[in-house]
């Protein structure tokens, strides 16, 4: 292809231009702080809704990175098996277990690396990964989980029951 010169300069001096036009002007800076909330700890590859500027927690690992060896890797005992909703601004953190739930959920919202979405109110979880006490083996979860974020905020935050705001879907398409 042979383009001639004068086409060159002017696409080379319209290139030239745009990243001026374009370029950053003054200089900035981004700075992470952490935050420290007593009593949260550590959690990995949850998935997570917010209301009202608190967050709802679910699910995900207790114990860090998993291990590289087949054998000791996803240990059930390295399950979350708490919800959690977390208040950044008052530094506050309230759990409840998740044993009040049926076993189906109960598995799949202490599995790890859950596909999830918030709509509105609704918190939805598909799949995961986790050891599975009923098929006795480790599973990719073949379901759909909403959970209506405002209501198992306010049923943790309260020490209320919550099992009525979860719905559960199965369908091997989902895993």
């Amino acid at each position: 292809m042979n383009i001639p010169k004068m086409k060159t300069t002017v696409l080379s001096l319209l290139i030239a231009m745009s990243s001026t036009v374009f370029a950053q002007t003054s200089p900035f800076s981004v700075y992470i702080e952490p935050l420290n909330i007593a009593g949260l700890g550590g959690i990995q590859s949850y998935a997570y809704g917010q209301h009202n500027g608190k967050w709802l927690i679910v699910g995900g690992r207790l114990d860090g990175l998993h291990q590289r060896q087949p054998f000791a890797s996803f240990l059930a005992s390295g399950n979350n098996n708490q919800i959690f909703v977390v208040d950044p601004l008052s530094m506050q953190r309230w759990t409840a277990p998740i044993s009040s739930l049926p076993v189906g959920l109960q598995e799949q919202l202490s599995s790890t690396n859950m596909e999830f979405f918030q709509e509105g109110n609704y918190l939805y979880c598909i799949g995961g990964y986790g050891y599975s006490n009923t098929a006795v083996d480790h599973i990719t979860y073949p379901s759909l989980i909403a959970i209506d974020v405002p209501a198992v905020i306010d049923a943790v935050v309260n020490g209320s029951p919550f099992t009525s705001f979860f719905r559960q879907v199965a369908d091997p398409l989902l895993q």
